[in-house]
């Protein structure tokens, strides 16, 4: 009985794939954008990527970037990731929301593709596909799908790419495809794409297909490669000639990799594996052993039928490839930061994902006798009820853990990421002080509120410029109540409250342009 439920669940599930997943890719929606512009905006590169795009926008631009309306030189990468945010400013207009909305959207087409891709295999692997993506905390929480900087950018690229490398034998104008998402991943990540390049051109010698390439062929797959760089450094060029590829290759590449620990970010070899996927706090060390297992499992069933699947083992190759170019690729430079080890996740989903959805399936099947005899003894029928009942229950013992597995951390994603989301007061404060049409909008802003590091009282954090730029479209110097009491044309400070009571007298003749209810914070003004 509990077979045949099972497998009525299973048939259900088939009839109606469409509707799950439509279902499971609405989830996936309200994980990427549901308070996407609540939480605090990030004081590096988030805020340093929304200060650049929002001064390409006024600065007309859309080459070279700018921070502080100065030549930005900080954060050394082309420029796709910049226009996702000038795209989201000019839809949402100059929003928190609008500054993430293109990383929230890049996510959730890479949890889409994935999922697509993977119906291939089973459409069980499909919905948990998407399932995994709900539940992957890490690149939720920080610096991916909800952070306006490249990275989700990056990984749309990056999955694309290597998905399309998976399907060069079947059409070759995959690889076309393939060499065009190389070429974008790098115009939005830099050097981090040579991770692609690695895995397609080691998949693409295992598998063969590279001997089998002509050189028409080639000529369009390098085609495909470089006209969209070309364009870019040519538009570049016009700017500074070669000073900023020079630049891309002395200090995003040499510098960041080489032994020195450039800042500040050096850590053993073993830290992605310690902090992310060996962390029992995260979904991915459960489907690390559920990839080993599969993998096991799958060797020992060929090798007891004597049958190797030459195509199934040249993919399974591709998936470690995918896994361990980068995670052993960025474990091994000194430099390294979490978002870096990103790209490795998506096999893993992809992997645990197929496995678990092809165990799911051959549970399914029915038990029959090994010697093909029919018998209808007493016996013989109540050992088959019993082997079919124990079938049964471990196929939806099966399903159930997978259900589990999935809800437990999409659980945990979900009250970390969206009910833990959180604003910063001063950042709020900001956002109601002031809107793009005020007298006061578009003058030169001071700043006496503590930042991050208390000893810089009176200098612009980068989070604290970007909310005042794209609040009130004001030119932002550091100086403090100094600079603001020295300065002759029309200014404004931001300041806390407790300090403006201190320093009344000094402030004599200010004007008290917004205090907001709290009574935390004070926006002045020596405007006529």
């Amino acid at each position: 009985m509990l077979n045949r439920a099972y497998t009525g669940a299973l048939r259900f599930f088939e009839k109606y794939y469409w509707i799950f997943f439509a279902a499971a890719c609405l989830t996936l929606t309200f994980y990427c954008f549901r308070c996407l512009d609540v939480q605090y905006v990030d004081s590096w590169d988030e805020a340093r990527h929304g200060v650049n795009a929002y001064e390409m926008i006024q600065n007309g631009d859309y080459i070279r970037h700018t921070y502080n309306y100065q030549v930005d030189d900080w954060n050394l990468k082309p420029s796709i990731s910049y226009w996702g945010i000038v795209l989201g400013f000019r839809l949402f207009g100059y929003t928190v929301f609008g500054l993430r909305f293109c990383s929230a959207l890049a996510y959730l087409l890479t949890g889409v593709a994935v999922s697509l891709f993977a119906k291939r295999y089973s459409k069980e692997a499909s919905i948990l596909v998407l399932g995994f993506f709900c539940a992957n905390l890490r690149p939720l929480s920080a610096h991916l799908a909800r952070s306006g900087d490249a990275d989700a950018l990056y990984q749309l690229f990056f999955t694309l790419a290597i998905l399309a490398m998976f399907q060069i034998r079947k059409d070759r104008k995959n690889l076309y495809f393939c060499g065009l998402m190389f070429s974008l991943a790098f115009l939005t990540k830099s050097w981090h794409a040579g991770m692609i390049a690695v895995i397609g051109g080691l998949y693409l010698l295992i598998s063969r297909e590279i001997l089998r390439l002509k050189l028409k062929e080639w000529g369009f797959f390098l085609l495909s490669v470089f006209a969209p760089l070309l364009f870019w450094f040519g538009w570049r060029y016009t700017k500074d000639g070669f000073y900023f590829l020079q630049q891309m290759i002395e200090v995003d590449l040499l510098a960041r990799t080489k032994g020195a620990n450039y800042e500040g970010h050096e850590f053993p070899f073993t830290f992605y594996y310690d902090t992310v996927f060996g962390n029992e706090a995260f979904i991915y060390r459960w489907l690390l052993l559920i990839c080993i297992a599969g993998a096991l499992i799958s060797l020992y069933v060929m090798f007891k039928k004597g049958s190797w699947d030459r195509i199934g083992l040249e993919e399974s190759c591709g998936y470690l490839l995918w896994f361990f170019v980068p995670f052993l690729g960025f474990s091994l430079i000194r430099t390294k930061l979490i978002w870096y080890c990103y790209p490795c996740i998506v096999p893993l989903f992809l992997g645990a994902a197929v496995f678990l959805g092809k165990l799911l399936r051959t549970l399914a099947s029915p038990t029959e006798r090994s010697d093909g005899v029919e018998t209808h003894s007493a016996e013989i029928e109540k050992s088959r009820a019993w082997r079919e009942a124990l079938h049964g229950g471990c196929a939806w013992l099966v399903a159930t853990g997978c259900i589990f597995l999935v809800l437990y951390f999409m659980r945990d994603t979900y009250l970390t990421v969206i009910r833990g989301a959180h604003g910063d007061s001063f950042q709020m404060f900001v956002q109601d002080s002031v809107q793009r049409g005020s007298d006061y909008a578009g003058r030169k802003a001071y700043v006496m509120v503590p930042n991050e590091n208390p000893e810089d009282l009176g200098t612009w954090d980068q989070n604290m410029l970007f909310l005042a730029e794209i609040s009130g479209d004001f030119h932002c110097v550091d100086g403090g109540l100094e600079g603001f009491l020295e300065e002759k044309e029309p200014a404004v400070l931001y300041m806390e409250l407790k300090r403006y009571l201190q320093y009344e007298e000094e402030l004599k003749g200010i004007q008290v342009l917004y205090r907001n209810r709290n009574d935390q914070y004070v926006l002045l003004g020596n405007l006529p």
